[in-house]
């Protein structure tokens, strides 16, 4: 399969929520990995194949499906010009890390899980994460929450696995559209609420909502801050 050209998740009713999500921003794409084919000459641009050509197999495939979101979505969102080929389309920010379009004039967000990549995008600083749903989150529980925040989202009705995730997504969403480490998001970033589909958080004194939706064993979850 062209690399291009991988599937879309097609069928919303198993995400409770993704239209919540995509209300939230100007686009959201979410894509099977599987279905991406190795790096090509076609699809990556000098400076991105030179950083995927560093990596091991599995961090070089999640590396090229978050280009392919990326640039799908980009085209999807008509930012680029027409016809411009893959190769052309630079999608890694001036540190060479956070993703972007810089032609674009707006913020990207990207993350990869397991078989799935999602790709966001707004005019306002964003950040999404994705992350399956498992009992490892409890687990560590502790080593990303304080003991108020654990206290608080006890509260969420939710069982302990769905929150526990729900909350780190929380911390690795907001790293993303605060520009932080993440180390600097576990200590900084306070979660204030989460529920099914909604959330809180609260950073250097400015509470923030956010979103979640849910399907196939994952949580995204969405944040964006546009006083930033």
């Amino acid at each position: 399969m062209n690399p291009s050209s991988p599937s879309v998740i097609s069928d919303p009713s198993l995400w409770s929520g993704i239209g919540w999500l995509q209300s939230a921003c100007f686009g959201l794409i979410l894509l099977d990995i599987e279905t991406i084919s190795s790096v090509g000459e076609n699809l990556l641009t000098p400076c991105e194949a030179a950083k995927a050509m560093r990596m091991g197999y599995r961090r070089q495939r999640d590396f090229v499906a978050a280009r392919v979101a990326l640039k799908r979505l980009a085209r999807q969102l008509g930012v680029l010009k027409e016809n411009r080929p893959d190769r052309e389309i630079e999608t890694l920010g001036p540190d060479g890390v956070r993703p972007g379009i810089a032609e674009s004039g707006i913020y990207w967000s990207v993350s990869h899980r397991g078989r799935l990549v999602v790709a966001v995008a707004h005019g306002h600083p964003v950040g999404v994460d994705l992350e399956l749903i498992s009992e490892k989150a409890t687990r560590i529980w502790s080593r990303f929450l304080s003991s108020g925040e654990s206290d608080l989202v006890l509260q969420s009705g939710l069982n302990p696995e769905r929150t526990a995730t729900r909350a780190w997504t929380i911390k690795e969403a907001a790293a993303k559209a605060l520009g932080l480490h993440l180390f600097q998001a576990i200590q900084e970033v306070e979660v204030v609420w989460v529920g099914e589909k909604e959330g809180l958080m609260r950073y250097q004194g400015k509470t923030y909502p956010l979103r979640h939706c849910e399907g196939n064993g994952y949580v995204i979850t969405l944040i964006v801050c546009d006083d930033l």
